[in-house]
């Protein structure tokens, strides 16, 4: 839990979503899955998700919202102190896929990658927050994940949940302070949300892991995964306004993780937020894990949805669990 000594704030943002767009339909049709649209749509609010071609991957949807990001600062890549990416989805299990994006945009900047789940871009923000006040001047946050690349075409469940995106933001010290407040926190245990077995020390990757299909998506329970939500989101952000000195009143915009349009709207009427005040985009994105929440705030933020001195509260909870808020003045 941090609130910046010195003032912070998110002064560009960019999104890259990719070009193959899946409607309901469409996907049920082509993998032949034992639902409809209007199954999909009732339990996730979900109507499309973009997916990756068979040539792109993770580090190339990063830098292409970095690229935005910075075209909208001014800036070119030499400009970056700091180079965090969240990503569940990396190009490879090694090397990280920050110095992968940082070979492709010419850095030489000290990047890595942060394993948070859907609350990485949050974690990364606390990070670069705190890089600021050790001398950093510009940070970029990116949170990019590719998850129709790890899904079981016979389960449900995941195929008509998750998607493909990155977004990033950028960080620099800022004569008021923007960033009022950012809280993260993680809790080990068995019940993950959502987990690949295989593929790590634990269980290498072997003709047996791979035949069992321990190298895709499980997902828990839909009623373990709501309630496990909503009781972060809630707690989180409670916290985080509370150390920035504000009520779910001073809120005019909630953006939280954006995995299940029903979802969303449990977890704000949980807070007591009031309901013109909750972004919910996810019909059109579909889950794209720890680059939900910079997606759709670049989004909102372009589309003038975001007037200066706005309080933006956002959050999310990621597999693990782990579960972060940060409240910003615009």
């Amino acid at each position: 839990m941090s609130t910046p000594r010195l003032p912070v704030a998110i002064t560009a943002t960019g999104r890259c979503t990719p070009e193959v767009v899946l409607s309901n339909d469409e996907l049920v049709q082509r993998y032949q899955l034992k639902v409809d649209d209007a199954w999909i749509q009732e339990r996730t609010g979900i109507r499309s998700r973009h997916w990756l071609k068979p040539d792109e991957t993770t580090s190339d949807l990063a830098v292409r919202a970095i690229q935005a990001c910075l075209d909208q600062a001014g800036l070119q890549p030499q400009d970056i102190d700091r180079l965090i990416v969240s990503t569940i989805s990396p190009d490879m299990p090694s090397p990280s896929t920050a110095t992968i994006i940082s070979r492709k945009l010419g850095m030489h900047c000290m990047a890595f990658d942060v394993s948070a789940a859907c609350s990485g871009f949050l974690y990364g923000i606390e990070l670069a927050a705190g890089a600021i006040q050790m001398g950093a001047r510009r940070v970029l946050v990116v949170g990019a994940d590719a998850r129709s690349r790890f899904l079981k075409q016979t389960d449900h469940r995941s195929m008509v949940l998750f998607a493909d995106g990155a977004g990033c933001a950028l960080v620099e010290p800022a004569a008021q302070p923007g960033l009022l407040s950012v809280v993260c926190g993680a809790q080990g245990q068995e019940q993950m949300g959502a987990y690949i077995p295989a593929g790590g020390a634990q269980q290498p990757a072997s003709h047996a892991t791979v035949d069992a299909g321990l190298h895709f998506l499980h997902v828990d329970p839909k009623t373990d995964i709501f309630r496990m939500f909503v009781d972060h989101v809630t707690r989180m952000c409670r916290q985080a306004l509370d150390e920035a000195g504000l009520s779910v009143a001073d809120v005019d915009l909630f953006l939280t993780h954006q995995g299940n349009g029903p979802l969303i709207h449990l977890a704000a009427e949980a807070l007591g937020v009031a309901p013109h005040t909750v972004v919910n985009e996810v019909a059109h994105h579909g889950n794209t894990a720890s680059a939900s929440v910079p997606i759709v705030l670049d989004e909102i933020m372009r589309a003038g949805r975001v007037p200066p001195g706005s309080v933006v509260l956002l959050s999310a909870v990621g597999a693990g669990l782990t579960f972060a808020a940060a409240v910003h003045r615009f």
